[in-house]
């Protein structure tokens, strides 16, 4: 992408959020083109691009394409005016697109060598072509219908074959879609023998037998298509009871967003697309012929399971389970100390065995949990459901904004209410994008509360996928404050806490006096120094008060996978300051922050990004990790991922990302994470903290006065 677009506000260097977003999804395409990965996961990373793409075009694309209407010269972050931003990200996805195209077509043919055969690089023989009418009859046939182009209104990324007809009694009725059936595998298999795999694509099939819809017309020409329209309309509510009626409101608008983007295959005549091009109202910078397969996402993720070889797949992964947080008395060893989870390498089965003991323990009376994203089949809801058909009181916030899981969310909010579940939906202009739970039981010592607080959904599908934290404690400080919390979400109020940090209201505002008591320990030449783990980092007043400390002295280390909109080194501006990206076979999604705080370390975990939305916009939660042992944990692993030399990239002054030039042997700490997670806990592994050396060594006391051990 070239230099960073940059510029100095306050003393910093900022990319504008869009091209950084962008910049991002080079970087996971890159691991697409890695022979280091194997042959499978690099085709999955080709889907991951195109489904980041495919986002981007629906919930950004629009604003940048309206901005740059309304007024091109007016200035966007980055100190870009909106036309130019406009046609650098245009010209940044065509790149991205072609790139796609040309990665595919090398794995296509690696494949070939491998024997898995993609249709047309084998020819069909009698065995295969009865083979593939069959499964156009009875299979594919019975799901198609024939529609009118002229007034049609394609649904979001459908397949369609585009059809022009020979004769029709008017000219511009001579066009039809037919749209490809999203219930039936993109790919079907057409293998005669064991050693080579024959796959075609749903699309070829009915292409080839198309005439076959169409009795009394002669098909002239067929190619296919897909739109992507926006998806970002904004949810108009006044009062908690407005929340779902608003929501289904923006679910039906969706439907019938501006297409903002055509794709078509490259076959396709000039004179079939520019008739697309008026009906569907797209402009040349929106529409876009590929040259192989359109949606490499659904293609490429059917590929990856179709195909049953382990050897061009990562050796499975095996998460590490903890015995003690498995059985009946979950709660007893809560009480005894602290558990710290970093899933996926530990396994997520003791926060499901949490909520599934809360709903059957007796002495449990009170569970309050918020839930943002959850699986199809989420044994987190039916565990909630089940505790509350036993009489529990059960609070549930399902958020009800969770961009593209809104009807998902819906409807298991409804199941739960009808179980017995109290279901709050939100809070009118925020969503809420914390991750807690509360559990109040009965002892005979009286009442004790048991917490979970994480960094990532309670989604037992994504922690098998998703780099998170997640800590279990009965620590009585964070219980007073979690069910202070709760309180603010059900009477609509601001909570009074003492450990936990909240946004909207609190977390801002304390982010920047812990960035700034690290510039008043470096002015004061006492040790200062931030390590700071996250998603995204587009906030300009944190990236101001970070760019003021470094230059105070504060060594600040920046471990962002996302968008960064902050640019390290800048001479006089960011020198202080280092940014690195991990990229790997693992989504890293976990929030840590970690204050040198004059050798008086503190460390934090967090739901939050320190991004605009999450820090104004959304409910979250920032919670310390006090337990001694559990926080030299957290410092390891990011002290690891930080000497990672493999997957991590460090940005330089100009904007660009680059791997260390060590690709073979070194440290890849995903990896590393997978073989011996208790030993990078502990710090026995490369680049983690050390007891020989003090300044890796995390020197705050145990305020719970517990030591424990930072679990397996």
């Amino acid at each position: 992408m070239g230099r960073a677009h940059k510029h100095k506000t306050g003393g910093q260097a900022v990319e504008n959020r869009e091209l950084s977003w962008l910049r991002f999804n080079r970087r996971v395409q890159e691991e697409a083109d890695d022979p280091a990965n194997p042959l499978l996961e690099r085709a999955k990373f080709l889907a991951i691009v195109t489904s980041n793409l495919d986002e981007f075009l629906q919930v950004r694309y629009h604003g940048l394409y309206a901005a740059a209407r309304a007024d091109a010269k007016r200035m966007a972050q980055g100190d870009i005016a909106a036309g130019r931003l406009y046609r650098r990200v245009n010209k940044e996805i065509l790149r991205q697109n072609n790139r796609q195209y040309q990665l595919f077509e090398g794995i296509r043919s690696e494949l070939y060598l491998k024997g898995v055969k993609l249709y047309p690089t084998f020819s069909m023989n009698e065995e295969q072509l009865r083979r593939e009418k069959e499964l156009f009859e009875k299979e594919i046939r019975p799901y198609l219908k024939v529609e009118p182009l002229l007034g049609s209104r394609p649904r979001q990324k459908q397949l369609y074959l585009c059809v022009k007809l020979q004769k029709s009694r008017r000219k511009e009725d001579r066009f039809r879609l037919v749209p490809l059936p999203s219930a039936l595998p993109r790919l079907m298999d057409l293998s005669t023998d064991t050693a080579t795999q024959c796959l075609i694509r749903v699309e070829e099939i009915v292409r080839h037998h198309v005439q076959r819809l169409f009795s009394r017309e002669q098909v002239e020409h067929a190619a296919v298509m897909r739109v992507i329209r926006n998806q970002d309309f904004p949810v108009e509510e006044r009062g908690e009871e407005d929340i779902v009626p608003a929501v289904r409101e923006m679910l039906s608008r969706r439907t019938t967003g501006r297409v903002m983007r055509l794709e078509a295959e490259e076959r396709m005549s000039e004179e079939m697309l520019t008739r697309l091009m008026k009906e569907f109202d797209v402009d040349l910078p929106r529409r876009y012929r590929v040259t192989g397969p359109l949606d490499l996402n659904k293609l490429m993720m059917t590929l990856y399971g179709q195909v049953k070889r382990a050897e061009l797949k990562f050796s499975a992964a095996r998460p590490v389970d903890t015995p003690e947080l498995m059985g009946p008395d979950i709660f007893e060893a809560v009480d005894r100390r602290d558990w710290l989870l970093y899933h996926p390498y530990h396994s997520f089965a003791p926060v499901v065995n949490l909520m599934q003991r809360a709903a059957e323990d007796p002495s449990v009376s009170v569970i309050k949990q918020t839930l943002y994203r959850v699986s199809g089949n989420s044994p987190i809801v039916a565990a909630l459901a089940r505790a509350a058909e036993a009489g529990k009181q059960v609070t549930v916030l399902f958020e009800a904004h969770a961009r593209f899981d809104e009807e998902n969310n819906l409807y298991w909010g409804e199941r739960l209410s009808r179980a017995g579940c109290r279901v709050l939906y939100g809070l009118p202009g925020l969503k809420v994008h914390s991750k807690i739970t509360y559990i109040r039981r009965q002892t005979a010592q009286g009442a004790r509360c048991t917490l979970h607080l994480g960094t990532g959904n309670y989604h037992d599908g994504t922690a098998r996928l998703y780099t998170d934290f997640g800590l279990l404690t009965a620590d009585e400080t964070l219980a007073r404050d979690a069910e202070a919390f709760f309180g603010a979400l059900e009477g609509g109020t601001e909570a009074a806490m003492q450990s936990l940090v909240s946004a909207p209201n609190q977390l801002s505002t304390e982010l920047r006096r812990l960035i700034a008591r690290e510039r008043a320990h470096a002015e004061a030449m006492r040790p200062a120094g931030i390590l700071a783990k996250m998603n995204s980092l587009s906030d300009e007043p944190l990236m101001r008060e970070l760019v003021e400390a470094s230059q105070a002295g504060v060594q600040v280390r920046l471990l962002v996978r996302g968008i960064c909109c902050l640019i390290p080194g800048v001479l006089g501006v960011s020198d202080n300051i280092q940014v690195r990206s991990i990229v790997g076979r693992h989504l890293e999604h976990a929030r840590a922050f970690v204050f040198e705080n004059g050798g008086n370390r503190e460390v934090y975990l967090a739901s939050a990004d320190w991004m605009p939305r999450n820090l104004y916009k959304r409910v979250e939660l920032m919670f310390p990790v006090r337990q001694s042992e559990l926080a030299a944990a957290v410092v390891n692993v990011l002290q690891l991922q930080w000497a990672d030399t493999q997957k991590c990239r460090r940005r330089d002054a100009s904007g660009a990302y680059t791997l260390a030039a060590l690709k073979t042997g070194g440290v890849n700490a995903q990896e590393i994470l997978l073989q011996d997670i208790a030993a990078v806990f502990a710090g026995r592994c490369p680049g983690c903290a050390t007891e020989g050396d003090p300044d890796e060594r995390l020197e705050n006391p145990d305020q719970r006065g517990s030591a424990g051990s930072p679990g397996p």
